[in-house]
């Protein structure tokens, strides 16, 4: 998966929206495979236009690794941004983020719909009291 620093380089080499929404497409087929037994409704997210889950392993060393999926690509392409941007990360530094400057600096939030843009914070929320 890439880092935040190489999500700041690919996106800021796309031009118009098609190029970013490809980039996230390409994205979410980056997105470890999310197993079916953790497709819960405690790892559901409720607010989102498709459905979303979330769940997270705390390391030993107190970092944070997030996995997630959804049924819609674009909203699958956000989440793995969501999660490179969170991952590997201990509680304080997740708290220490802010996730909405990061993707307008992606330009990813421009094009997005009212409904998508709630969906994103409900995520941003989620990790944030995950951690």
């Amino acid at each position: 998966m890439p880092t935040e620093q190489s999500l700041l380089e690919l996106f800021s080499q796309q031009h118009n929206w098609q190029e970013r929404y490809r980039q996230l497409i390409l994205l979410s087929k980056q997105l470890p495979a999310f197993p079916d037994d953790q497709k819960t409704e405690d790892n559901q997210i409720d607010g989102c236009e498709n459905r979303v889950w979330l769940s997270f392993q705390k390391q030993t060393d107190n970092t944070f690794i997030f996995m997630g999926d959804s049924e819609g690509r674009i909203v699958k392409g956000l989440l793995a941004v969501l999660i490179i941007i969170a991952n590997n990360k201990t509680a304080q530094q997740i708290h220490a983020i802010n996730f909405q400057a990061i993707l307008s600096q992606l330009q990813i939030t421009d094009e997005l719909s009212q409904s998508r843009l709630q969906g994103i914070t409900k995520i941003i929320e989620r990790i944030q009291a995950v951690a």
